[in-house]
């Protein structure tokens, strides 16, 4: 009687000679944005060693939608929690002055 192998498949290339040390990821989001991850297994076994972002022509970050905000629209960083926060709020916790 045969006994079947119970789990998880193994992993066709486990041996680490197969394995490639230099390799590169790219990512795309559905509104253009692109970014390509490069990895070095020998410098960094853990992670990226670069992060490239890309943006479409005509892309406008956060920071400058806010710039065109009047002052009781923006949100304000709260240092103590990393939250953004409302003007007024931003106020009575002395972010800013009124």
């Amino acid at each position: 009687m045969k006994v079947e192998k119970r789990g998880r498949p193994s992993q066709a290339s486990t041996d680490p000679e197969q394995q490639p040390v230099k390799f590169t990821r790219e990512f795309k989001d559905n509104v253009g944005n692109r970014s390509v991850w490069t990895y070095d297994l020998k410098k960094s076994p853990n992670g990226p060693i670069s992060v490239e972002f890309f943006h479409p022509p005509g892309f406008i970050s956060q920071a400058e939608i806010e710039e065109n905000l009047p002052k009781t629209k923006r949100r304000y960083l709260n240092p103590k929690t990393g939250k953004e926060v409302a003007y007024f709020r931003a106020v009575q916790l002395g972010l800013i002055k009124k």
